[in-house]
């Protein structure tokens, strides 16, 4: 381990360690050489082989060269990858130099004993897929795919893959007794890695693998470690533990398949099968072309029968024998394009999935903390007098509840922000930041209208929409509460003074 303050290659500043595992350790670093205050942030990952022996530590920077250049190429073609600032050798010891994802990793949503709603599964699965499948066309295997490896990032709530394993066979590179290299880790999870990548022989199909246990993870509220397994065929049994359509019951049925010759081959592949459209059965397009007759026939009579001759010996001019109904093709109806739907950039939010905010616990019984301005319940650290994790704040002079995340005294995380009666606000529902609406979240207004996006201290700031009862929208970029363009329009109605300030939520030390 480093120690804190610890300068590498005379520009990464060592802040605070970040985790460590079987290939080596991670570290939360400044950058020096950037002219900026505070300095800007970079991830250091360690690796350290164990055997120090010099044709091995030869092999271990080819191997490391080699993969630095495949993460330089990821992050190049898409941008839910992080970027690759660095690598570099120093003392027989490599690092490598990473962007910094702000956000939070998705084993904050995906919480055993809560599972999500179908639709919440599939544009996971989407989102994951959508990056994955860039990754795959350049035959990179990710190898390590689990909610801890996904990022939720901060600005805009996408995802972010992170801690590809390739780079992790360095620490554990060892010879057998016929002298030949190999590394004495496996890489991957119990869970979220199939029979051939525990045998040392990972396919694309194993990423597959794993974001379809990420998904019965996410459905059924079960670790896939606790999921059993058919003695006979080593499948996973999962389908009786949730309620969900056949359709994707059987998407996901096929991205886990104990064999890997029955999955889906590729995360194209499996995207493909997730959001293509089950086939209408023939029965039901003959009925639909049947309905397309009757309406037809029925707007013929009201134009008038002179109309309607006119096209039927137009037909049969052309087909001297009556044709066959079922040979006929239906004709898709005319439909006027509508402008896209502005919402679909919003339609989930970071905290969305975090189903206990939907329903905020009362401010009863005994608190844990309380002071003149409010009650405070939920966990306390006795020696630092800090409130830290999930708690609920009820303010007694105005009736604002906050009921959330807390950091260091601070509101930092998911939380929301419960209105007196009196405001035209009902809730926020969205990331905080030191006591303040900082990120992405939602305003819920008492008359129905809302507004998704984000938010910058206490503000609806940059790119957002704002939806009426009816649900049109109006989106744009807002400053300062106000959408640009417009003449003062507000995201919060028509009183915008009733979101608090921050020096009026803020709680006093414990």
């Amino acid at each position: 381990m480093h120690p804190l303050g610890t300068v590498l290659r005379s520009r990464y500043k060592i802040i605070h360690p970040l985790g460590s595992g079987g290939f080596g350790e991670t570290y939360l670093a400044e950058d020096l050489d950037i002219p900026t205050t505070p300095k800007p942030k970079c991830v250091v990952k360690h690796l350290k082989p164990q055997n120090q022996n010099e044709v091995l530590l030869k092999i271990a920077k080819g191997l490391f060269n080699r993969e630095a250049e495949i993460l330089y190429r990821l992050d190049k073609i898409h941008n839910q990858v992080p970027e690759l600032f660095a690598h570099f050798e120093e003392n027989g010891e490599f690092y490598l130099v990473q962007e910094f994802i702000d956000g939070h990793d998705l084993s904050k949503e995906i919480i055993a004993g809560q599972p999500w709603g179908e639709a919440e599964v599939k544009k996971l699965l989407r989102d994951v897929l959508e990056v994955l499948v860039v990754i795959h066309q350049q035959s990179i295997i990710h190898r390590d795919i689990k909610p801890h490896n996904i990022m939720r990032r901060r600005q805009d709530g996408k995802i972010v893959l992170i801690d590809f394993g390739a780079v992790k066979e360095i620490k554990c590179l060892e010879t057998n007794t016929q002298g030949q290299v190999t590394s004495s880790i496996l890489i991957g999870t119990n869970g979220y890695m199939p029979n051939e990548q525990a045998n040392g022989k990972p396919k694309l199909s194993s990423d597959v693998y794993a974001v379809g246990m990420l998904g019965i993870q996410a459905l059924t509220g079960i670790p896939p470690q606790n999921l059993p397994e058919d003695p006979v065929t080593g499948e996973i049994i999962w389908r009786d533990q949730t309620n969900v359509s056949d359709r994707f019951a059987e998407v996901l049925t096929n991205m886990v398949r104990s064999h890997f010759s029955q999955r889906y081959q590729t995360a194209a592949e499996a995207l493909q099968a997730l959001t293509q459209s089950p086939p209408t059965p023939k029965s039901d397009r003959w009925r639909s072309l049947s309905n397309r007759k009757v309406i037809a026939t029925g707007g013929a009579v009201l134009l008038g029968s002179i109309m309607s001759l006119y096209v039927v010996s137009r037909y049969f001019a052309k087909s001297p024998t009556p044709p066959n109904p079922q040979a006929v093709t239906p004709q898709p109806p005319i439909v006027t394009p509508k402008p896209p739907s502005t919402i679909k950039k919003f339609s989930q939010l970071p905290c969305d999935s975090d189903q206990q905010l939907s329903s905020p616990p009362p401010a009863t019984g005994k608190p844990t903390w309380e002071t003149d301005v409010y009650k405070y319940y939920g966990q306390i650290n006795q020696k630092t007098k800090e409130a830290n994790g999930r708690g609920l704040m009820a303010f007694k002079q105005n009736n604002f509840q906050y009921y959330g995340d807390f950091k260091k005294n601070k509101r930092s995380g998911c939380g929301r922000l419960s209105y007196p009666a009196k405001s035209n606000i009902d809730y926020y529902l969205g990331q905080f930041e030191n006591d303040e609406p900082q990120g992405l979240g939602y305003l819920k207004l008492r008359n129905g209208n809302e507004y998704r996006g984000k938010f910058a201290k206490n503000k609806c700031q940059g790119e957002g929409v704002y939806i009426y009862a009816d649900k049109t929208e109006r989106d744009g970029i807002w400053r300062e509460d106000k959408l640009e363009g417009s003449d003062n329009f507000s995201c919060k109605g028509s009183s915008a003074s009733s979101m608090p300030t921050i020096s009026f939520l803020s709680p006093k030390p414990f």
